[in-house]
């Protein structure tokens, strides 16, 4: 008797042992799976910020047409290759595919055949998809494109527009959209690697209304950064049901990608103002800037005896008496076409002109508390309320009472921005 209940302890020892190593088992499991899914939604949301800024810094440095942003990897010419593949024929699916990180296809404009480099993947190793602004992109059937700090407010076309899971516009601003497809859910079929938009990009209906992010048909297409169905129970009653989404989502609003494009427009004027410097004579001591054109000038022709206004690009003999070519010469072909020089405003110290050369003096420009300056450049900026250009009222340009009193005494570099003042100012030299 007394074996037969050692024996029964035992078993009963064993059972809880076997439940307990079980239940272990389990939680280890739900740890583990818990785990692995943080590190695929980290890994995401890492792939995207890094795509964002390869993508914003692809448009910047491109050497032909900053503000421009390539065409998507499509299907449609057979694969899936990390090209940018660009179009002759243009309609708006052309603006929807995969992230391009390779060359590009012709008929691509210009020479440019270096891509983002890195082929960008999300958590659950699906390459990331990519929606572009009709405003950013350069079909060989348009001429000139042009992308200046205008375009910002009055875009040719409208927008992109991302939504929160609610419906509501977060951004009516977007340059550019990044979505990482994640997984294959409900009927979503991606055999064969050629599939659409539709087997990789969701849908959602919010309050009965379906945004989708697989189809891009007008130029102000919306996307929606919605909620993740693993966090959607099928009892809701905002989202409809069955309710199948997993994107996840970042954008380039044309904000984001103009303050750094205008950064690139004012060293390229700077760095041509230097070069014609350098190549204006030989000896440093005969050396001198251009003399400026008058403000609202639309030709930008210099003035002789000018020390501000407008940068000159054309350097007429009627009007100037320095002999070397316009600044035009020395800024790259985009620079003037895209109207850079309507957004520039050119200080020089009198002591480093044609008239007086050499920048002997010391410089009369003040900049802030930075005294002796010899040359200076001021980003305008786009009009703020009240203003009118093109004009040669310079309270049109230039926004604090300091820059726009017609002396030589300027706010200093960095003055914060706000929304009634956009003045940039850069030195040039020294």
């Amino acid at each position: 008797m007394k074996t037969r209940l050692n024996q029964q302890g035992i078993a009963m020892l064993i059972l809880v042992f076997m439940i307990a190593l079980a239940l272990v088992g389990y939680l280890v499991t739900g740890l583990n799976s818990e785990s692995l899914k943080r590190n695929r939604e980290a890994k995401t949301a890492q792939a995207l910020v890094n795509a964002k800024a390869a993508l914003i810094g692809w448009s910047i440095a491109h050497p032909q047409y900053p503000g421009t942003m390539p065409f998507p990897d499509r299907n449609s010419d057979g694969d899936y290759d990390g090209n940018s593949d660009c179009v002759a024929a243009f309609n708006y699916s052309h603006l929807i595919g995969r992230l391009p990180y390779a060359a590009q296809t012709a008929p691509c404009v210009g020479t440019l055949q270096y891509g983002l480099s890195d082929n960008f993947v999300d958590g659950d190793g699906e390459a990331l998809w990519y929606a572009v602004s009709r405003n950013l992109i350069r079909p060989t059937v348009l001429g000139t494109v042009v992308i200046n700090s205008a375009i910002v407010d009055s875009p040719a076309f409208p927008w992109l527009i991302v939504r929160d899971k609610n419906g509501q516009v977060i951004s009516n601003r977007v340059a550019a959209v990044i979505i990482a497809p994640g997984r294959a859910i409900g009927a979503q079929n991606r055999a064969g690697g050629l599939a659409g938009a539709a087997a990789y990009l969701d849908t959602a209906v919010i309050s009965g209304t379906a945004y989708s992010n697989a189809d891009y048909t007008v130029p102000n297409e919306d996307f929606i950064m919605s909620e993740n169905m693993q966090s959607v129970p099928t009892t809701h009653p905002t989202f409809g049901q069955p309710y199948q989404f997993n994107d996840q989502l970042i954008f380039i609003t044309i904000d984001e990608l103009m303050a750094e494009l205008q950064q690139r427009a004012m060293r390229e004027a700077r760095d041509a103002l230097r070069a014609y410097y350098l190549a204006s004579a030989p000896a440093a001591a005969n050396r001198y800037y251009p003399y400026a054109a008058i403000l609202g000038d639309v030709n930008h022709t210099c003035i002789e005896a000018t020390l501000a206004g407008g940068l000159p690009l054309n350097s007429a003999a009627t009007t100037c008496t320095h002999p070397n070519a316009g600044l035009n010469a020395f800024l790259p072909a985009w620079f003037v076409e895209s109207l850079w020089q309507d957004f520039m405003y050119y200080a020089i110290s009198g002591d480093c002109s044609f008239a007086t050369p050499g920048c002997l003096a010391g410089g009369n420009i003040t900049v802030g508390t930075q005294t002796n300056v010899n040359t200076l450049l001021i980003f305008t900026g786009t009009t703020l309320a009240g203003q009118a250009r093109p004009n040669n009222n310079l309270a049109n340009y230039l926004d604090s009472l300091e820059n726009s009193d017609g002396d030589f005494v300027f706010d200093a570099v960095g003055t914060p921005l706000t929304n009634i003042y956009n003045d940039q100012m850069l030195i040039v030299e020294p």
